[in-house]
This record gives structure tokens, C-alpha cells and sequence, in this order.
């Protein structure tokens, strides 16, 4: 955006001199352009198209004194993690003059702030550089890497983007953090929970330790580098909408399915938001989806945009989506985009799918989705869960089964219920009662790294090292900085245990962590 100097307010006399002058005198004073202007345009499209070094190249032939080359370099500085050189050009007077210039130094000094006291590793090999707000998350090294490999991968086959190295992540340790060297609202992020955000040429991505059973974060991951992708295509000017449908659908498409990709089915929440009146035509989604007024909204638009994206794959030719983000670089909207490739309108397309939605068999949601309320009995199963993990703690498997007997079986397609009741009844003896409840994650709503962890060390147990493996992988995929999915064995096992094997990097951190088992904080 132009950023044009500001005259200073006289007194009265001087500005109605100053307006008599403007009408009625012989020439109109008109506000200097800015002579920078063009170079700084080019060059932000190719900083946004991740190509550095030419847009360095056109910004040292650019005017120095220009307020839009000054802000282009800071952008620049900023895409290459450079935080201090871009609060140093941000602070010049004349740049920062409106609300882009604002953002871009807000978040220059908060990446500076952040990034100050950090650890880098880098893979020369793999073309990724890891920024480290605590130093103890450096053991997510190794899968880091890998699911970066894996996921720009399976981006160039599916969005045809060629990647430019390194691809640079950082993992900071709260959202205070994530707000600060991201720009997004520490209210928003705590208000939608969000756990990573990609921008500025970056992935910025919460350590699974800031959460007490970690998340998903190697799919999360993904979804994030889905939305540099995005903007390397498109030149930055795909919608919100397109943007999250994509990265939706991409966010699990690096690795082998899982038995939670597609659950809740993206239709069957759309069919539920329809039925409370929430859900939005498709070209009225525009940038609000980020700003709708329920989470239950939120949940219902995001679902609309992974539907439709995936239809519009499923209908179209081959790499008809790549080709969509390479049209919007130059069309004059969605809608012109989408007719260049496929013929249709967005209000045409969105006739289309919602057809095809109508056609498709009800699917039941689960009440423990909360799609229009809490389920029944919630709040005193939550009570009852909490009395049974301390009771399990304190030594008494007994009297916590009986307050877990107390909760409804409905209720046990919660995975911390279902991981809870296994540990009590093999603190109990009944291991095959506890294996029972994590063999088959069909039982479950979503993945769990618990439950993940427990399945693994039982199998291990049992001999059974291949669903050992799977099950493992899968608990540090979701919680990796506990002891179980770390090492392999309950913090019960581990005072003897860490004599006989001292354990990999991932599992000295889970250790040095000293989270408390079940019950015992």
C-alpha cells in the first residue's frame, strides 16, 4: 500500500489560507508521489512468490529514501527471519503511516522480542531451518524434518508449487508467542484455539508440550505449509475460504490414512449446521469466516469449504486445483478464476455441491462433536472422571472404577474417558479389559495421544511389535513429550527402567518435562 506524507494541522486562518489557495489559486497542491512505488510492488509479489534474491536484486536498484522501498526491505527482511533489520527500517518515521505499514512493524518488533533468546537447527540436506523458542522441543528435530519432506512432497503433486529452500519453521512455547510473531490477536488465538499460523513466509507452530496432551501437530504442520503453498501459487490472492478447504483436505494427505481423516465426515457436520440454520452460501463466506460470531459457525464454515473443495476435485480433471491458485494470480476475482477453469461461477458451483449434499444419506453426529449443545450429563461425568483419576493416583483403582461405572456408556466415545477407564482397570489386574477399550479406535472420536501411547505399550507387552510400531507413531504424532509415547513405558516402570536404557533425545525431554502421571498432579 502508498504511504504518503501527512501535512501538518495549522492554526485556522493558516488552513482556510491553505484551502482558498487549493481552489482558487493557479495551481492545486497535490501530494508528492512516492517514486518507489513500482519497485516495491514488483518486489512484494516476488517475496510473496518466495523468490529472495531477485527482489533483493530490484530493491538495490529501487530509490533508498522511498517509504515503499523501506517497507518492501523490512517485508523482505522479515520473510528471512531477519526480525531486528526489519524493526530497524520499520522505525523510520515516514513508513509505518498506515494500517499495513502498522501491522508490519508491530510484528517486526514482536518477531524480534521472540526470536531474540532462540536456538536454530538447520538441515542443509533437507532445506529446513527450525527456530527454537525452548530449547528442550529440539528433540522434534528428526520428525520435524521428515514430515516437512513428506508434506512439500505431497503439496507439488497434488498443488503443482515448486518449493523454494529453506522451508523455515519456528516452534515457540505459548500463544503470547505465536501472537507476537504472527500478528494474529492473542484474543483470537485464545478464543479459536489456534496452534500454528502460516505467514510472513513461515510456518509458526505452538510446541505439543504447551498443551497437556498435546495435538495433532504433524498433520497441523502440514495444514501450514498447505497455506504457503497457497500464497507461493496464488501470489497471495486466494480467499480465506479457498484457503482453508485446501489445507483441509492436504492436511493428511502426506502420509498413509488414518483412522481419523475424514471423522466427523466434513457432510455430516454441513448437514448438521444446516439443520440449526448456520451454514453461509459459499460466496458469502468471503474473509468473515475468520470472524463468525459462534464457534459452532466456525465449525460449520470450515466444514462447507473442505466439502466443497473436495467435490470440486472429485468433478474436475486432473490438477484442475492447481491450476485454479495459478489463475488467481491474475484474475480480477474468484469468480473469473474459476470460469477460466472450470466454466462455472462460485453461486454456480455452490448450487452444485449443495445438490450433490442433498443426495448424499444423513450421517449421524456424535452429540460429543457439540455441534448444538453439550451432550447430557456432561458436567457431572467430567466431575466424576476428575475423582476418578486422583483416586487412581492415590492408589485406589477399586473406588475409581466405581465413579467411572457411574458415567454413561455413551459417553466413553471420548477418548480421555476411554484412556481413563483402561488405566484403572490395569492398575486393577485386568489387562485385557484395559486393551479392550484402546484396540479399536473406531471407538473413539479422535485421536488421542494417550490412548495411542497405552495401545502401544501393551501390544509392545504382548509381542506384538509391528501394532506396537503403528500405535506409537501415532502417540507422538499427537503427544510426544510424555513418557509413554516417548519412552515406551509407564512412569510407573521408569525408576528402574531409565537405569537399563537411558532412552533416545524425544524421551530425555519427556523425562526432563516431570509431567505427573495420571491422578498424581
Amino acid at each position: 500500500m502508498t504511504s504518503r506524507p501527512r501535512l501538518r494541522k495549522g492554526g485556522a486562518v493558516l488552513a482556510l489560507g491553505a484551502a482558498l489557495l487549493a481552489v482558487c489559486g493557479p495551481g492545486r497542491a497535490v501530494a508528492q508521489p512516492d517514486p518507489g512505488e513500482g519497485a516495491a510492488a514488483r518486489a512484494n509479489e516476488l517475496i510473496v512468490a518466495m523468490e529472495y534474491d531477485k527482489a533483493r536484486a530490484d530493491l538495490a536498484k529501487a530509490d533508498p529514501n522511498s517509504p515503499a522501498v523501506v517497507m518492501a526491505k523490512a517485508r523482505l527482511a522479515l520473510y528471512e527471519e531477519d526480525c531486528d533489520l526489519s524493526a530497524a527500517l520499520m522505525s523510520r518515521g515516514d513508513v509505518a503511516q498506515d494500517e499495513e505499514g502498522r501491522v508490519l512493524a508491530d510484528v517486526a518488533r514482536g518477531c524480534a522480542r521472540v526470536t531474540a533468546a532462540t536456538v536454530v537447527d538447520r538441515d542443509e540436506a533437507a532445506g529446513v531451518v527450525v527456530r527454537w523458542h525452548d530449547e528442550a522441543d529440539r528433540a522434534l528435530m528428526p520428525l520435524m524434518v521428515d514430515t516437512v519432506n513428506k508434506a512439500r512432497a505431497s503439496l507439488t503433486r497434488d498443488l503443482g508449487v515448486e518449493w523454494k529452500r529453506p522451508t523455515r519453521i519456528t516452534v515457540v512455547r505459548d500463544l503470547l508467542s505465536l501472537s507476537a510473531m504472527t500478528g494474529l490477536p492473542y484474543k483470537a488465538a485464545q478464543t479459536t484455539g489456534t496452534v500454528a499460523v502460516a505467514k510472513w513466509g513461515r510456518v509458526t507452530i505452538l510446541s505439543p508440550r504447551a498443551s497437556k496432551h498435546g495435538y495433532a501437530w504433524r498433520d497441523t504442520l502440514t495444514h501450514e505449509l498447505t497455506h504457503l503453498a497457497i500464497s507461493m501459487q496464488s501470489r497471495e490472492r486466494a480467499p480465506l475460504w479457498l484457503h482453508e478447504g485446501v489445507a483441509r483436505r492436504q492436511e493428511v494427505r502426506w502420509r498413509d490414512p488414518g483412522p481419523f481423516d475424514d471423522r466427523p465426515s466434513v457432510e455430516s457436520v454441513v448437514q448438521r449446521g444446516m439443520e440449526l440454520k448456520l451454514d453461509l452460501p459459499l460466496d458469502k463466506l468471503g474473509p468473515s469466516i475468520a470472524m463468525l460470531p459462534s464457534a459452532d459457525a466456525a465449525m460449520v464454515a470450515f466444514a462447507e469449504v473442505a466439502s466443497f473443495v473436495r467435490f470440486f476435485v472429485e468433478t474436475q480433471a486432473e490438477g484442475a486445483l492447481a491450476k485454479l491458485l495459478v489463475a488467481l494470480r491474475t484474475a480480477k476475482s474468484v469468480d473469473e478464476a474459476l470460469k477460466q477453469v472450470s466454466g462455472e461461477t462460485l453461486s454456480q458451483w455452490d448450487v452444485k455441491w449443495r445438490a450433490h449434499l442433498a443426495r448424499k444419506p444423513k450421517e449421524p453426529l456424535s452429540p460429543l462433536y457439540g455441534l448444538g449443545g453439550a451432550p447430557p450429563s456432561a458436567a457431572d461425568s467430567r466431575e466424576r472422571a476428575r475423582l476418578a483419576e486422583l483416586l487412581l493416583g492415590r492408589g485406589h483403582p477399586d473406588e475409581a472404577l466405581v465413579e467411572l461405572d457411574k458415567v454413561s456408556e455413551a459417553l466413553l466415545g471420548d477418548p480421555s474417558l476411554r484412556y481413563l477407564r483402561a488405566r484403572v482397570l490395569e492398575a486393577k489386574g485386568d489387562v485385557a479389559g484395559a486393551e479392550a477399550l484402546v484396540a479399536d479406535p473406531a471407538d473413539w472420536i479422535a485421536g488421542y495421544g494417550p490412548c495411542w501411547a497405552l495401545r502401544a505399550r501393551l501390544a509392545r507387552s504382548r509381542g506384538d511389535g509391528p501394532s506396537a510400531e503403528r500405535a506409537a507413531a501415532e502417540a507422538l504424532a499427537n503427544d510426544p513429550f510424555t513418557v509413554e509415547a516417548a519412552c515406551g513405558r509407564s512412569l510407573s516402570d521408569e525408576p528402574s527402567a531409565q537405569k537399563q536404557d537411558p532412552g533416545g533425545p524425544l524421551c530425555d525431554a519427556a523425562r526432563q518435562r516431570g509431567e505427573p502421571d495420571l491422578g498424581k498432579d
